[in-house]
């Protein structure tokens, strides 16, 4: 049997989960998929998987295996799109999926000027705020808004998004500023409510580090919800600044301890290990950096007092 197609199915199968999602992922009968990895076994002589009837789970000498596999078929992938990098059109269908509100705010508006320069390229965007499953339902590229990266997914940080303690400047004058995020104990809190109720916030001063456990008065899912109570001035909010960046330039909304690092998340654009990456990909990925800036660890978003400051002190 051809190994490097056996090693193509393994890794299907222990990214799948199954030797069933990666026979259909790869047009192929589960015994013919189950046929190459007892090929794999036999080179190697160790077994991979520990198999049930409808599961493969890696051993060991499989995980090590596995990624093995991922970096060989990695340096595949790569050489053959630097070969065809110079000739290739971008052209197809370019499925992506973003969360709602991230995709609402910031990549709707790129998809006419993506439209514009790839004629030939058709563009699907699914906003979804489920944890979407890539390989398995066939994107081409999702964005991911986390702290660190699945390893198991090709990709790269487009910018930080760091987080922010907001409040209205008509909450302050009626209540006033509070001087530390301890204050914000006796505060409002205008809370994110999964996975679980977000009402301990911590903040982080020259290597000490603070949890302040705060009143809850309003839990949701929605980002934009609690931007718009903040700006409201129902309470104070700790909010990343691809949400309330723009309130934060406008003096709709006000940083309250701009000293102070309230935690960041990393914008991830994410692809499968499995899928060369396409020119309408890279193209995609290309808008992407022209959008954000050539810098991951920046943060677009911030107004430009914050911005300053932080540059101030990376240097």
């Amino acid at each position: 049997m051809d190994t490097l197609e056996s090693m193509r199915a393994f890794v299907r199968v222990v990214e799948l989960g199954g030797f069933a999602a990666a026979a259909r992922s790869l047009d192929l009968s589960p015994a013919m998929v189950t046929k190459h990895v007892a090929h794999l076994e036999s080179r190697t002589r160790a077994r991979l998987l520990n198999r049930t009837t409808r599961q493969g789970r890696t051993t060991e000498a499989g995980e090590a295996y596995y990624e093995r596999c991922v970096e060989l078929m990695a340096g595949i992938e790569e050489a053959e799109s630097a070969a065809g990098a110079a000739t290739a059109q971008p052209r197809g269908t370019l499925r992506v999926t973003a969360p709602v509100e991230f995709g609402n705010a910031h990549l709707a508006g790129l998809a006419a000027q993506f439209m514009q320069r790839q004629a030939e390229v058709t563009l699907m965007l699914d906003f979804s705020n489920r944890v979407v499953d890539i390989v398995e339902e066939g994107y081409d590229v999702a964005i991911r808004i986390a702290e660190s990266l699945d390893t198991r997914l090709a990709g790269r940080k487009l910018a930080t998004s760091r987080m922010h303690a907001v409040a209205s400047p008509q909450y302050l004058r009626r209540h006033g500023r509070p001087r530390t995020p301890a204050a914000l104990a006796d505060r409002p809190g205008l809370c994110f409510a999964v996975p679980a109720p977000r009402d301990t916030w911590r903040f982080a001063r020259e290597g000490r580090a603070l949890k302040v456990a705060v009143n809850a008065r309003l839990l949701s899912t929605s980002s934009e919800a609690l931007r718009h109570a903040a700006g409201v001035g129902a309470g104070v909010a700790v909010l990343p600044s691809f949400v309330c960046g723009e309130d934060l330039r406008a003096g709709r909304l006000v940083s309250l301890f701009p000293d102070y690092d309230a935690g960041a998340l990393g914008i991830y654009a994410v692809y499968p290990h499995r899928r060369l990456l396409a020119a309408k990909v890279r193209a995609f990925l290309d808008l992407l950096v022209e959008r954000f800036g050539a810098d991951p660890e920046a943060d677009p978003w911030e107004a430009g007092p914050e911005r300053a400051r932080r540059r101030a002190r990376r240097t």
